[in-house]
């Protein structure tokens, strides 16, 4: 009986506790003038986490739960803030989030890097593996980026150039052996190929289906149930009690699974440092791979300063294949899906790219399809790629906190006043920001009809009759409009810490798109006007039934998705 009176006690502080923080924060917030939300758990908290996986349907009625919860902020696009203001904060009894779809702050704080870091929630997340040139902050990110920096060049652009028409052959074959020309594999077959351009380009395994000697898993299906499992916030809360070997008899099936796949995945890495060390040098030099070229980079590194912090160490190194991996892999297939399937759902769209496509490559003999003569010419490709990340870019808002952390620097917000002035706010003491670049390229201060997916809004037209035929002069007098600072576009971020495979994704991106349409089309499955006008409906209700857990934006439903693939 003694054992009430003490609970009761301890539920009665914790709940003093939490609410003088939750004042407290309240207060703080309040000096900054924005529009206050408040929310009784802090944002991605293992609470949050566990409130989210048990009430999510309840929960997502509440505004702050939507502010923050990022499957919600892609649904909402930009009416939250067109409702509490371009910037408005979050409390909660942890800490505050600044949430911002202003372009001119998210443009200012993506440019201060140093000024705003990656928060630790974040890095644990995609650290998984080790640091790496996405999670490190300051100087560490410098080191990273200077020995991962000669990986990405043209040479290896090229060698993505010609791997992604290789495999978009061989997608293009197992679609025309398939008796039935209707499919709903269409995003297991973009993953695939994504996955075996990554392997072939990163480090030259043509062969990730098959587990290799040593090995209870392929390199596929360990990165497959790792990605879909670990890279989750909610993970961060529990990843060191699963690493506790007293515990391991007693986890359910699919974490012993998910542990199996990170040591299996570890060792894959591991195995991939070791063999390209023992290359011989001319070989490195002549055929060089992503991984290749990090490992002779890191090791010249060493010899010539002969410093360990001036290289990387082999945590780091196998951090850095994984987020490579990761980023080569789920970003592009999932951007080639969305694209495919908005493609079917517009065709007049499909039809104006054709008409760049058919003048610019007319054969894929002669060398028609060589990467330095058709990538660059390739702008209606480019600007379908832009509109279809504009609307349905899988990266999340990006999370930073000031550093240090006790500071208070100045955010610039747009006057919603005074058009084109700014003004400025400090950031209040213990908040993190959250750039919503999906609210900002959803706003019609930048984008016409923002809603509307048109790619041809990215290209300014050479002016010609209606009746005149598309030809290689005006297609070249057309101009790609590439988007710049205050464009309200952040698909790959912006300023020094923009993505450093943003060239490597556009070159593989346009590589399959502009092979593939050369000889199929896609079309809705419907045989009648009348249901092809159904199909378009069902089409786009399975890409808005997307979600963004556990970290990237992608289709929730994928077998739903069922598209009609024509020969030409």
């Amino acid at each position: 009986m003694a054992l009430l009176p003490l609970l009761s006690l301890l539920a009665i502080s914790f709940t003093i506790y939490t609410l003088c923080n939750l004042l407290r924060n309240y207060n703080s917030a309040r000096s900054s003038g924005l529009r206050i939300v408040v929310s009784p758990l802090a944002p991605f908290s293992l609470q949050w986490q566990l409130a989210t996986y048990c009430f999510r349907p309840l929960l997502q009625r509440w505004r702050w739960f939507r502010a923050i919860d990022w499957t919600c902020c892609w649904h909402d696009n930009d009416n939250l803030h067109r409702e509490l203001g371009l910037c408005f904060i979050v409390v909660s009894p942890g800490h505050n989030v600044l949430c911002t779809s202003d372009s001119q702050a998210i443009d200012h704080v993506l440019k201060k890097w140093r000024d705003f870091v990656k928060p630790d929630n974040v890095n644990e997340i995609l650290g998984t593996f080790g640091q790496n040139v996405d999670t490190s902050n300051g100087d560490d990110w410098v080191r990273h980026r200077k020995l991962t920096a000669p990986c990405f060049n043209e040479r290896a652009s090229a060698k993505v150039w010609s791997e992604a028409l290789r495999q978009s052959d061989t997608m293009l074959e197992k679609w025309k052996l398939s008796q039935d020309k209707d499919t709903n594999s269409m995003i297991q077959d973009t993953s695939t190929l994504a996955l075996n351009v990554i392997s072939s380009v990163a480090f030259e395994n043509n062969d990730v289906n098959k587990a290799t000697s040593g090995h209870t898993l392929s390199l596929r299906e360990a990165l497959v149930t790792v990605m879909s499992t670990s890279i989750s916030p909610a993970m961060e809360g529990i990843m060191p009690l699963l690493r506790l070997p007293t515990l391991k008899p007693f986890l359910p099936r699919s974490v012993q699974q998910l542990l199996v796949a990170m040591s299996e995945f570890r060792q894959y890495m591991d195995e991939i440092v070791a063999k390209e060390r023992t290359k011989p040098r001319t070989e490195v030099t002549n055929t060089p791979n992503l991984i290749s070229s990090l490992i002779s980079a890191n090791d010249g590194a060493k010899a010539e300063a002969g410093k360990p912090k001036s290289r990387l160490s082999d945590v780091e190194l196998r951090g850095n294949i994984f987020i490579f991996t990761v980023g080569g892999l789920e970003s592009t297939s999932i951007t080639l899906s969305y694209t495919l399937a908005l493609l079917a759902v517009y065709p007049q769209v499909q039809d104006w790219l054709m008409e760049e496509l058919n003048e610019v490559i007319q054969s894929r003999l002669s060398g028609f399809m060589d990467y330095a003569t058709v990538f660059p010419r390739l702008k209606r490709t480019m600007a379908v790629m832009y509109e279809t990340l504009r609307l349905y870019g899988p990266s999340p808002p990006l999370p930073r906190s000031p550093f240090p952390a006790n500071t208070n620097p100045d955010i610039p917000i747009s006057d919603p006043k005074a058009k084109g002035s700014t003004s400025y706010i400090k950031l209040p003491p213990n908040t993190q920001l959250m750039l919503n670049s999906w609210a900002s390229h959803t706003s019609a201060e930048h984008f016409h009809n923002p809603l509307i997916w048109d790619p041809k809004r990215w290209v300014q037209a050479h002016d010609v009759s209606p009746n005149e035929p598309v030809s290689v002069k005006n297609l070249a007098a057309e101009e790609l409009k590439h988007p710049g600072s205050g464009s309200g576009f952040f698909a790959w971020g912006t300023g020094p810490r923009i993505c450093p495979g943003m060239k490597f994704s556009q070159v593989e991106y346009c590589g399959v798109l502009s092979s593939v349409l050369q000889r199929v089309r896609v079309e809705v499955v419907g045989d009648s006007e009348e249901d092809k006008d159904k199909a378009r409906e069902r089409v786009m209700s399975v890409l808005r039934d997307s979600c963004a857990d556990p970290l990237l934006l992608h289709i929730r439903r994928p077998e739903k998705l069922k598209l009609r693939i024509l020969q030409r």
